[in-house]
């Protein structure tokens, strides 16, 4: 809520639509539109993941167009996040799966649709002071569905990165 908060100014300049606060999540392997009957067996293979705990440091923030949306980035990768994206795609694939795959980089969608002129009026990227630092000891199965022109997320399920 407190980086939501901090980054609103920057968001009404850049005239762009908020992600609100509980949205805000770091995706680790987008697997895409999942049937309703594959469901269990895509929790069945995230289920025996397990990492390390995860720390995320987002110190600045971007412009990326496209997609058009300003996101937190973190300039050090996290080892622990990315060994866990790679160990999430590869174990979704070898289950049948066709997830996103890309190069894992740590963000947070603070906005959307930020307009292409605004943008360009404001001297991105920019530091994100103080840096905020993201922990997690879980992972989370997340789904999105349309409402409007927004995107609402909800937790389907969630694993402890260890044990």
């Amino acid at each position: 809520m407190a980086l939501t908060a901090y980054v609103e100014p920057l968001v009404a300049q850049l005239e762009g639509r908020a992600v609100p606060a509980g949205n805000l999540h770091t995706t680790l392997c987008f697997v895409g539109a999942v049937e309703e009957e594959r469901l269990d067996a895509l929790r069945a293979v995230v289920a025996g993941i397990r990492g390390r705990p995860v720390r995320v440091r987002f110190d600045a923030l971007e412009y990326w167009e496209p997609p058009k949306v300003l996101c937190a980035t973190a300039s050090r990768d996290s080892s622990e996040a990315s060994e866990l994206a790679i160990a999430l795609g590869e174990a979704v694939v070898a289950a049948g799966f066709a997830p996103d795959i890309k190069p894992f980089r740590a963000h947070l969608t603070l906005a959307r649709k930020i307009a292409a002129a605004q943008a360009a009026t404001v001297p991105l990227p920019l530091p994100l002071e103080p840096p905020m630092v993201m922990r997690a000891d879980t992972f989370v199965l997340m789904s999105s569905r349309r409402e409007g022109e927004r995107s609402i997320y909800s937790a389907v399920d969630s694993w402890p990165l260890y044990e």
